[in-house]
């Protein structure tokens, strides 16, 4: 036992004269001038150990890197692929569609339905910061045909109403103003179930626009969508215009009232260029 406890108190005294002499030799490089010899051998280092091990580790970290570019680009491509596939299945159920719709007016002898509509495209021109969720102007007016009441959308969906035409420009009420100056009639598609109501306003707060329903809903179906029922008169808003996805059913206190609330589809904070939708009436105004 004792010969164990001297060799390891040996070899512990043994680390540290080594230790001492290690940072002894630190300190005097360290704290003195080198010579050209030692900047030559320290500089040689320097570069050997760049070349065998720094530049090999960059090297490798760099394919890596590449190699994980590609797979996420690959990735990519594989769901637009799918994505585009099911954009062609859906113009062709569009183009049968068409069709089919085509060969019923022409049974039925009706020259336009009440999803038929046209569109004319407007530049935003003011927008203010004190109005920026009420209103916005656009450079279309009675000199273009807009006439009040006409549905104004963007790419994704329906941003409001236009309220006042001059003859070249008018003014549009945007869906996500907590005070409008009009109900707009929307219907729910919800499942199998179609349900009508009013889009009554938007709350800031929840982000979320406020639509009280004319019929009770049992259950809100997962992805249920609003869109405008084409209920609001000739040269209104046509049927169809998409507003958005329901979220929540809320039934006030009195148990009476139902109001759904609604994400708006597009999107309030871009508004450069938007269409004016112009509902087609049976004699094809």
């Amino acid at each position: 036992m004792n010969n164990r406890r001297k060799r390891r108190n040996k070899k512990i005294m043994i680390g540290v004269i080594v230790g001492v002499i290690f940072l002894s030799v630190i300190g005097f490089f360290v704290g003195r001038k080198q010579s050209r010899l030692e900047k030559t051998l320290s500089n040689s280092i320097s570069m050997i150990e760049y070349y065998i091990v720094k530049k090999p580790l960059s090297f490798i970290g760099d394919i890596f890197n590449e190699y994980n570019d590609l797979k996420d680009v690959y990735d990519e491509n594989k769901k637009l692929k799918t994505k585009l596939d099911s954009y062609a299945n859906v113009e062709a159920e569009n183009e049968i569609l068409t069709t089919e719709i085509d060969k019923l007016k022409k049974i039925t002898e009706i020259d336009y339905l009440p999803s038929d509509y046209q569109t004319k495209v407007a530049t935003v021109q003011i927008r203010d910061q004190t109005n920026w969720n009420d209103e916005i102007t656009i450079d279309l007016g009675s000199m273009n045909d807009i006439q009040e009441g006409m549905a104004v959308c963007d790419s994704k969906g329906m941003v409001g109403v236009v309220s006042k035409v001059t003859e070249i420009s008018s003014t549009v009420s945007l869906i996500t103003s907590e005070n409008p100056s009009n109900q707009i009639p929307v219907m729910v598609v919800n499942g199998d179930q179609v349900v009508y109501g009013l889009l009554e306003n938007y709350s800031v707060n929840s982000q979320k626009l406020n639509i009280t329903l004319l019929s009770n809903i049992d259950k809100l179906e997962k992805g249920a969508k609003v869109y405008t029922s084409g209920l609001g008169g000739d040269g209104k808003s046509p049927k169809g215009i998409y507003i958005g996805k329901a979220k929540k059913l809320v039934t006030q206190t009195d148990g009476t009232t139902t109001t759904l609330m609604v994400t708006p589809a597009a999107n309030m904070e871009d508004l450069s260029y938007v269409s004016v939708i112009k509902k087609v009436n049976n004699d094809g105004q």
